[in-house]
């Protein structure tokens, strides 16, 4: 996976299910509605479509999102609600397991 996708000027978009996203404008398609994200949320959405249905541990995301630094479990979660809300309406859920692990999960 590219450690640094967002700042790639050539950018596509990545697609799963019923949700699309375009990284270079920060902006997803949940079915045909807009939503637009943080530069955050989009960085979390990228790196979770870009691997499909993968596990990842927690650490994984954030050395991804935010590099080599101490991110505390609140806001790793905060980040997910709010994107798990703006996407309400994907055929899938962002779930974290009880193994502290991040997925894409079926509904």
């Amino acid at each position: 996976m590219n450690m640094e996708p967002l700042n790639n000027s050539n950018n596509q978009t990545l697609s799963f299910r019923n949700l699309s996203l375009d990284p270079k404008n920060r902006v997803a398609y949940v079915d045909e509605r807009k939503v637009e994200l943080t530069k955050t949320e989009c960085k979390i959405l990228f790196f979770l479509l870009d691997g499909g249905k993968r596990v990842y541990p927690r650490e994984q995301l954030v050395k991804f999102i935010w590099g080599d630094v101490d991110v505390a479990n609140k806001t790793v979660n905060t980040h997910l609600t709010h994107l798990r809300h703006k996407t309400k309406g994907v055929d899938f859920r962002i779930r974290i397991n009880r193994n502290n692990q991040i997925c894409l999960h079926d509904l």
